[in-house]
């Protein structure tokens, strides 16, 4: 053959890609609920931003193979399309909290009374 044999090679750069996973983009929901919930609310969001993320990886674990076969290398572009949401999401919907208190950014949200997340009894969430 003219490519030598690389499994050795493709289970390292598994490895690398889940460590690069790992210290990168991983920890996010960790530090967003640990940043935006002050003390009696953070336990919640820590366990929403745990079952958020594990949930994320299972799903992706159960789909990913029936649509490569669907679509074949293709299906990265859906995968690169949702990423990309999330960036986006992350770029200019987060609060920046670097150098602010929780008092700051709850109050931040708290300016956020026209986005239309109350129901019909006046329940507000971000209050």
């Amino acid at each position: 053959p003219l490519v030598p044999d690389l499994r050795f090679l493709q289970v390292v750069e598994v490895f690398c890609v889940i460590s690069a996973y790992k210290v990168g983009p991983g920890p996010i929901s960790w530090f967003i609920a640990a940043e935006l919930f002050d003390q009696p609310g953070r336990p919640i969001a820590m366990a929403f931003a745990s079952l958020l993320s594990w949930g994320g990886k299972f799903l992706l674990a159960l789909t990913f193979p029936p649509l490569l076969k669907l679509w074949g290398g293709y299906v990265y572009l859906l995968f690169m399309a949702v990423a990309l949401t999330a960036l986006w999401v992350t770029w200019f919907r987060m609060p920046e909290t670097r150098g602010r208190s929780f008092d700051d950014i709850a109050e931040e949200f708290r300016g956020a009374e026209a986005l239309p997340l109350q129901n019909n009894r006046d329940f507000n969430t971000f209050k």
